[in-house]
């Protein structure tokens, strides 16, 4: 096993070097759990000894019994072709941002800012937060501060948590002041980022909803040069899902014994995440998807879109020669367990007395 160390904020807490599993306790102080600071929802690095390279990673998330408590997600994807956040490849810094009261639709693409948006309608302030001077911007930005949050409106993320760079590198923020359900919970509204430089306009919009996952095991015969990663890509191609909807677990990739099969875990995230897995599931099984599962309002499907991949499932009833067998097989064969048509005995003398009345019925 290669030697490797356990790093916190305080230092080094001892090294894993010859073992081959470990279970221990430690108590740090440092390391909040709530606020602004916390580490939920970030993660922990198993670093090698050489060059301290990362070696294993695993998310720090709650635990608690289903009886206790449930997890809450929800996720504002930008992934609209004429939108503008995904793929922007200029950095631009100090965008604020803000839940605003209303879902969009079409208006989320539009190419002028005065147009852009608009069906957002405002930002969200269910406790109606009124200061002494509402109409003055200068005075609700010296009271709104992540010092004083709960002088911020619900809906004023800037505000609690400081305006974000779009280009440039992933952020986790923990927000005491943002219910996610409930009367006052933002789900089914719209998170939008304004211009940079604390610019008012709105930039790019996207709405907030639930975030599922559904994780599922899938094995898929090995073609040659395959590889998960392009398995991967062209299976959101087929389903229109953006990378963050649908994802595989590289670290569980195994292959079968006679090397035919390859077996890993998927991941189905987002809104839709149930019609993402149904779906998956009919195409590696030889089916057809004319319209992509993921749609957006306003933008027209490609009419030169892959329909079907070229990868199917290990094993089942989509193995095309039992297909064949199946249809070979004829009523009589199917009652009297004759499989001299080439296909398998499907019934036996044993189901005679409830096959017959069916029969007699039909005539």
């Amino acid at each position: 096993m290669t030697s490797t160390k356990w790093v916190t904020s305080q230092g080094s807490m001892g090294s894993l070097e010859g073992l081959s599993w470990t279970h221990d306790f430690y108590n740090d102080t440092n390391l909040q759990l709530f606020g602004p600071t916390s580490i939920m929802g970030r993660s922990v690095l198993i670093h090698k000894r050489e060059e301290n390279a990362r070696w294993f990673c695993g998310s720090i998330i709650w635990g608690y019994s289903p009886s206790e408590a449930r997890q809450v997600s929800l996720i504002a994807s930008f992934h609209n072709p004429h939108g503008y956040a995904e793929g922007y490849v200029r950095m631009t810094r100090r965008h604020n941002w803000s839940v605003y009261v209303n879902p969009v639709g079409v208006d989320a693409g539009v190419k002028f800012f005065q147009s852009r948006c608009v069906a957002a309608g405002y930002r969200w302030n269910p406790y109606l937060i009124h200061l002494a001077f509402p109409n003055d911007r200068d005075y609700y930005e010296r009271q709104c501060s992540p010092e004083v949050p709960l002088r911020c409106d619900v809906g004023d993320l800037s505000g609690r948590l400081g305006t974000i760079d779009l280009g440039d590198k992933r952020f986790v923020f923990v927000d005491r002041n943002l219910p996610l359900s409930g009367p006052h919970g933002i789900n089914n509204r719209a998170l939008v980022i304004h211009t940079e430089n604390a610019g008012v306009d709105r930039f790019a919009c996207a709405n907030i909803r639930a975030d599922d996952d559904i994780i599922k095991w899938v094995i898929i015969k090995k073609a040659p040069k395959f590889s998960v990663p392009n398995f991967m890509s062209d299976m959101r191609e087929v389903l229109g899902a953006p990378k963050w909807f649908l994802a595989a677990d590289l670290q569980t990739v195994t292959l079968s014994t006679d090397q035919q099969c390859v077996t890993f875990v998927v991941h189905f995230m987002g809104p839709s995440a149930r019609r993402l897995e149904l779906d998956f599931s009919r195409i590696i099984a030889g089916g057809i998807l004319n319209t992509p599962t993921i749609t957006i309002r306003g933008v027209y499907n490609d009419p030169d879109r892959e329909r079907e991949v070229p990868y199917r499932a290990c094993g089942g009833l989509e193995e095309e020669h039992i297909l064949e067998d199946y249809k070979s097989v004829s009523l009589w064969n199917l009652i009297a367990g004759d499989d001299t048509g080439g296909g398998s005995p499907l019934a036996s003398p044993l189901l005679l007395p409830l096959l017959l009345p069916f029969l007699l019925l039909l005539q």
